[in-house]
């Protein structure tokens, strides 16, 4: 029943209020609204930071007991979201993995265009890393966009000789700006909201004529070399496709992923935690998926000194 009526609010947002042709501002606020009815985590202390000339937020849940911090890069097509729309999510991831998670607003498109959010997440990854956070105690993730967003900075970070973290997690991703899957027409049925028109308007939002570029839509990057990865999907979302695809382009790079397929669950899912089973169920996985790998690399090996400076 739950899940019913998550599918319904998404079938009457998308008739009722969704257009295209609204202004950045609006598609904006619309999130932050939407998503302030979303329950609140309990137990959680929050604290504004400046990393370097982006806005962002220290969530810290009572129940830290580690040194390891999350970098989360929220959701919203690369042109809405917010610290404010996505804190409640990544708290409770934070609190899932006993750690605390640094939240960022990484600038948005159409004013910003790709690679300013790649530039962003990056920048946030080089103040962590300078801070003194091992990047083996890092934790990289995000839905949706961010969710792409994490498998670009992935990606990213190896093209340019940085360390990589300790492992990346993504919900939702969106790896293929374009929604080129043959599969998407036939399974439109399925999905509520998210649709092969949309994902193109907002793609080309964000990237122009640069959709098919690998750190705009990973799907064509090359993945060798980078984190282990945690990838979860709902079965009622048109980006399944893609995210199977991308999958096995992993597996075959060498990559250490784990794959989760969530049954007639729709996109980000996880959002709905508190209130959906199946959410709360996914965000404990991210919990001990974080963890795992931390145990993994708990030998107390380094893989950069702690004197350097990433410019």
């Amino acid at each position: 029943m739950r899940n019913w009526l998550i599918k319904f609010f998404f079938k009457a947002t998308k008739k009722v209020i969704y257009r295209h042709d609204y202004t950045p501002d609006k598609y904006r606020k619309g999130m932050d609204f939407f998503t302030s009815f979303l329950r609140k985590p309990k137990k959680v202390k929050y604290e504004t930071e400046m990393v370097e000339h982006l806005d962002a937020l220290w969530i810290r849940p009572d129940n830290i007991d580690n040194d390891s911090v999350i970098l989360y890069l929220h959701g919203g097509g690369y042109g809405m979201g917010s610290i404010k729309s996505h804190k409640k999510l990544a708290a409770r991831i934070a609190r899932s993995a006993h750690t605390q998670c640094l939240i960022i607003e990484y600038r948005l498109a159409p004013e910003h265009p790709f690679p300013a959010a790649l530039e962003d997440s990056i920048i946030a990854y080089k103040w962590l890393l300078n801070r003194g956070f091992k990047p083996e105690k890092i934790a990289i993730g995000g839905d949706s966009a961010g969710g792409g967003l994490t498998i670009a900075t992935l990606v990213k970070a190896q093209m340019d000789g940085l360390p990589q973290p300790l492992a990346g997690f993504c919900m939702s991703p969106w790896v293929d700006l374009e929604a080129s899957c043959d599969e998407i027409g036939d399974y439109q049925i399925y999905d509520p909201f998210i649709d092969a028109e949309s994902i193109k308007v907002w793609g080309r939002r964000y990237a122009g004529d640069d959709v098919k570029n690998p750190l705009a839509s990973p799907i064509y990057a090359d993945l060798k070399g980078i984190a282990p990865l945690l990838v979860q999907i709902g079965t009622a979302e048109i980006l399944l496709f893609e995210n199977r695809n991308f999958y096995q382009k992993a597996l075959k790079s060498g990559v250490d992923i784990k794959f989760e397929e969530y049954k007639d669950m729709v996109h980000v899912f996880q959002t709905f935690g508190g209130f959906l089973p199946q959410a709360d169920k996914a965000i404990e996985s991210i919990g001990r998926f974080i963890l795992a790998q931390a145990q993994k690399t708990a030998s107390g090996k380094t893989t950069q000194d702690l004197g350097t400076t990433f410019a």
